[in-house]
């Protein structure tokens, strides 16, 4: 999860980031294969004030196809 957040660009100011890889690696624990929706939803309880999730969400979703 951490590679794919900085070959993604995740990793933006890196204040939400610990959250949001904690966050992500629970998930795909719980479920291998998550939707858009679920990746969402969980991504959804950390607050980002850089530019947005959408680099975040990109992110796991990398993460999720390996």
């Amino acid at each position: 999860m951490q590679e794919a957040f900085l070959v993604h660009g995740g990793a933006q100011c890196g204040m939400c980031t610990p959250g949001m890889i904690l966050a992500a690696v629970s998930l795909l624990e719980r479920n291998s294969h998550p939707s858009e929706a679920e990746i969402r939803n969980v991504l959804a309880g950390n607050l980002c004030r850089c530019t947005g999730y959408t680099k975040i969400f990109e992110a796991v979703v990398k993460a999720c196809e390996s």
